[in-house]
């Protein structure tokens, strides 16, 4: 119940348009009602038994009192015109009736469409928001595709769970209370007796929605796994023919595949058993009714055959609204089901928080400074928590100094650096810019300092222009050139066939390794950025672009503060200090020729590369 209060939130918005569902819908069980109830004068005229009253019948909101009208009405029209225009009249009149009720009808349903785009684009812009609001530690243990998943299909069934509720009781219950008037007015005792079923009914639906539920959210976890296979499968495509792993991909896919189908089997079958099951006991209520209204028709109790008749169509009326209020628990269900999934996201810990009234800064004017500073991966399920990352780490890098980074893979360099612009934040010491900790400045104004290039580069399925443009506004296209030809890109990229409005598509898979990442260099170097963070920015180089790069990289860092990781050493053998990290601790600092004479752990990791 808790979760569904959450969701209906995304309703209140649309307060107006509910109070105009509900009249709409109002008035439509009530122009419904009344049409059904022309039954009874149409056929009291067909079988030549109409009551002829002589005065006018005050009119009042109720059954007898429509009928009682139509019956004056009637006998004005069968002294006047005879029985024929008596039948056109009523038939005018159910038409009529019957057109009103389906126009109230269309308008609530007319008023309930911005409802839902209006939840649908809300709940996705929740969702999405907090997505990049998330620490990257929250998704370094769930898998791609099973979080596509839970923006895509599970919210796909919180939408229409949430429509069906509002569809459903905004509408089904007005429906159900006057059938229900209009059954107990014409005979308590028959309704009564009908009635029987209800408990009987609800614990059906009880027992079925919680059932549902409890296979919908299995299934939808599947279908997460799914989700996972086919984007693990895409982006590993080259490896999986590669190693001849076509059946094995496919044998592994078809396993789940078949547990999600299980699953699903069983759903369905669970989901279709709700609507016969109430269908077939409401027709044992009929089939009862029938023969008690009979056997009161018969003995002659004041029970007419034409008042029978109107109860058993208003009362199979009332079996459609009853089965869809049994179909809207279902959907419910399965609703809740992937709303537990989708709130996971929604109620991650903002790890990254900001302080309510923040530091503001625009550039910094001395330095940087670690202190020690340690870091473990908190909260991530698949990395042992108290194991730290990196252990008392000591930095000051002043502006306009270039720093090296150096060690072995593994070692924490790219977690070093991924802490300055607070994509982690630090779990013992603290970081300083200007003699201020990181955490109280503006997060979007921190972030704003650095430029970042990774080694693994994303790049968007957009033109070359935007992607290098990519966050920033006012952006010319001398500006973008410019960029690109100082990270040694402008060449390639005007060789292609639309130039710098060419479409790379997804991830830049049209490019090479090293025009990728040229581009991304480009990317930083337009942001221009008052700390630039070169992470293996040339690993995917080949000799020639690195040449070029290296030619430029005096240049780029002219004038700038930068940090360099780099297993190529020939990238940093000229920074102001390097650093080498072993195991998250820094073990040796200095220049070049300072540590090849110290002739320890970089002395060992130049000579293996042969530079000296």
């Amino acid at each position: 119940m808790k979760l569904f209060k959450r969701l209906i939130r995304y309703v209140f918005p649309f307060k107006g348009n509910i109070v105009l569902i509900l009249l709409f819908n109002l008035l439509y069980s009530l122009f419904s009602i009344f049409s059904l109830t022309m039954v009874v004068p149409f056929l009291s005229v067909l079988f030549g038994q109409t009551e002829k009253i002589a005065e006018k019948p005050e009119l009042a909101f109720s059954i007898d009192s429509v009928t009682s009208t139509f019956y004056y009405y009637m006998g004005i029209i069968i002294d006047k015109s005879g029985q024929v225009s008596a039948l056109i009249y009523i038939a005018v009149t159910m038409i009529i009736l019957s057109f009103l009720s389906n126009l109230c009808r269309y308008m609530g349903q007319y008023f309930l469409a911005p409802i839902r785009a209006g939840i649908l684009r809300s709940f996705r812009k929740d969702i999405y928001n907090k997505m990049i609001i998330l620490p990257l530690s929250f998704y370094s243990d769930k898998k791609k595709g099973d979080v596509m998943n839970r923006i895509g299909s599970d919210v796909q069934e919180v939408e229409w769970s949430i429509i069906s509720t509002i569809q459903t009781f905004c509408r089904d219950p007005f429906l159900m209370v006057v059938y229900l008037i209009t059954l107990f007015s014409v005979s308590y005792k028959l309704t009564l007796v009908s009635l029987v079923v209800l408990p009987l009914s609800g614990y059906i639906i009880a027992v079925i929605g919680k059932s549902i539920k409890k296979n919908s959210v299995k299934a939808q976890q599947i279908l997460g796994m799914l989700s996972a296979k086919y984007e693990e499968t895409i982006s590993g495509l080259r490896i999986i023919k590669g190693y001849n792993a076509i059946d094995h991909a496919s044998d592994a896919f078809k396993q789940e595949n078949k547990l999600f189908s299980s699953i699903n089997t069983k759903i369905y079958r669970i989901n279709d058993l709700g609507s016969p099951l109430i269908e077939f006991l409401s027709i044992l209520s009929i089939t009862v009714i029938l023969l008690i209204g009979g056997k009161l028709v018969l003995l002659d109790t004041g029970m007419q055959g034409e008042l029978l008749v109107m109860y058993l169509l208003v009362f199979a009326r009332m079996i459609p609204p009853a089965k869809q209020l049994v179909a809207a628990n279902y959907t419910i269900q399965k609703g809740m089901a992937s709303a537990q999934r989708i709130y996971q996201i929604i109620d991650g810990e903002e790890i990254i928080t900001e302080l309510p009234d923040p530091v503001r800064i625009d550039f910094f004017k001395d330095k940087i400074e670690y202190k020690h500073v340690g870091f473990s991966y908190q909260g991530n399920l698949l990395i042992d928590n108290n194991k730290e990352v990196l252990h008392d780490i000591n930095i000051t890098l002043k502006k306009g100094e270039v720093i090296g980074l150096v060690g072995s893979s593994g070692s924490g360099k790219s977690t070093l650096v991924d802490m300055l612009p607070r994509f982690y934040d630090v779990t013992k010491g603290k970081i300083l810019i200007d003699g201020i900790d990181i955490n109280k400045y503006c997060i979007s104004d921190l972030r704003e300092l650095f430029g970042v290039v990774n080694q693994d580069v994303i790049l968007f399925n957009d033109t070359v222009f935007n992607n290098i443009a990519f966050g920033k506004k006012s952006v010319t296209p001398e500006m973008v050139i410019e960029a690109a030809k100082i990270a040694q890109a402008h060449d390639f990229i005007m060789e292609m066939e639309n130039g710098y409005d060419t479409v790379i598509g997804d991830r830049g898979m049209m490019l090479s390794g090293g025009q990728r990442q040229r581009l991304s260099i480009a990317r930083a170097l337009l942001k221009n950025p008052q700390v630039l963070i070169l992470d293996e920015a040339t690993s995917a180089l080949d000799n020639e672009s690195e040449y070029l790069f290296q030619q430029a990289l005096d240049t780029i860092l002219e004038n700038r503060t930068a940090i360099l990781i780099a297993h190529r050493l020939s990238t940093i053998r000229h920074t102001d200090q390097i650093l080498f990290i072993d195991n998250g601790s820094i073990v040796e600092r200095g220049t070049h020729n300072e540590l090849m004479q110290l002739k320890g752990a970089y002395y060992k990791f130049c000579l293996l590369q042969k530079i000296n």
